[in-house]
This record gives C-alpha cells, sequence and structure tokens, in this order.
C-alpha cells in the first residue's frame, strides 16, 4: 500500500508569529487535501481575487480557529512517528522516498520500513481526524468549502489576496 506524507516538513517548525502559522496552516490544508476530492485541482483552475469584505472576515476567523487544530494534529503525528521508533527527520526522508517510488534507495531495512508504514498508518489516521474538523470548522463559520479552497489558493497566488489577508491578521495581534 503506497502512503502520502508529503506534508511533514511542516511539522518541524517552533513557535512562530501567527502570519507564519496562518501560512503554515494554509500549507497544511493544500497538503493535507482537505476536501480535494470535492474540488477541481487548484493548479487548474483561475486564481479569483475578489471577494467581500465579510469573506475575507470569516475567511481569517475560520483560519485563526483552525491554528490551534493544526498544531494539536502536529503534536499527534509527530508523536505517532516517535512511538515507531522513528526520528521525525528519518520519517520524511523515508516519505519522500516512497513519493517519488525510491523507499528502497533510502532504506532496505524490512523492520525499519514497517515501522514507518505503522507510523505512516497513525499520520493518516490523525490527517482524516484533522480534516473532518477544518470541515466542521468551516460549516460552522458559514463558509462553503469551496469558497475557502478558492480564497486559500488566492492567498497563496495572489499578492493581493496576500496582502489584505496578512494586514488583517496584522490588526488582530
Amino acid at each position: 500500500m503506497k502512503l502520502n506524507y508529503n506534508v511533514l516538513d511542516v511539522m518541524s517548525y517552533s513557535k512562530l508569529s501567527k502570519v507564519f502559522s496562518f501560512s503554515i496552516l494554509l500549507s497544511f490544508c493544500f497538503a493535507f487535501g482537505v476536501m480535494a476530492q470535492q474540488l477541481p485541482n487548484p493548479q487548474q483552475q483561475q486564481v479569483n481575487d475578489e471577494f467581500s469584505d465579510d469573506e475575507y472576515e470569516k475567511f481569517v476567523k475560520i483560519n485563526m480557529e483552525m491554528i490551534p487544530l493544526q498544531e494539536q494534529a502536529q503534536q499527534k503525528m509527530m508523536n505517532a512517528i516517535e512511538e515507531h521508533g522513528i526520528d521525525v527527520e528519518r520519517f520524511q526522508m523515508l516519505a519522500q522516498a516512497q513519493q517519488s517510488g525510491n523507499i528502497t534507495d533510502v532504506s532496505e531495512d524490512p523492520e525499519e520500513i514497517a515501522k514507518f508504514n505503522e507510523a505512516g498508518q497513525e499520520v493518516m489516521k490523525v490527517q482524516e481526524e484533522t480534516n473532518q474538523e477544518m470541515q466542521k470548522t468551516i460549516a460552522e463559520n458559514d463558509m462553503d468549502v469551496q469558497k475557502f479552497q478558492e480564497m486559500s489558493v488566492a492567498y497563496n497566488q495572489s499578492p493581493k489576496v496576500k496582502e489584505k489577508i496578512d494586514s488583517m491578521i496584522g490588526d488582530l495581534e
């Protein structure tokens, strides 16, 4: 069974500013495929950078509520990895190698690969639970998932949207 661990680089940061955390959170959302099955590929869609003030306010509020969810998930994933006797950095190396189809280039130790797979299953479970919590948070704030995803894409690709959102977050500090 091929597992997907392309987001573990977000797990290795220490306490950072809210703006940076927000940026990490957006990366987290994309990397975990928040509702990916329901949405078009962000790289294939045109970036909309026209949103109402109400949409901006909801988007920022949702993301501020998601930061603790992301931090908890991150800690759970790190604990799951370490409980299986793998260093987080080593897990990341194995995950990257597996993603490219070359895990045996990084490890030929069947025991290490088994630990990696077991930890990976737990990581995937945490990801799924976190995705559900994120979807719930979006819905509780009266925004649909597609609009949230659209604004997330815009945040990452439109300097105009990024500047406005970062400014709103800065005002909250």
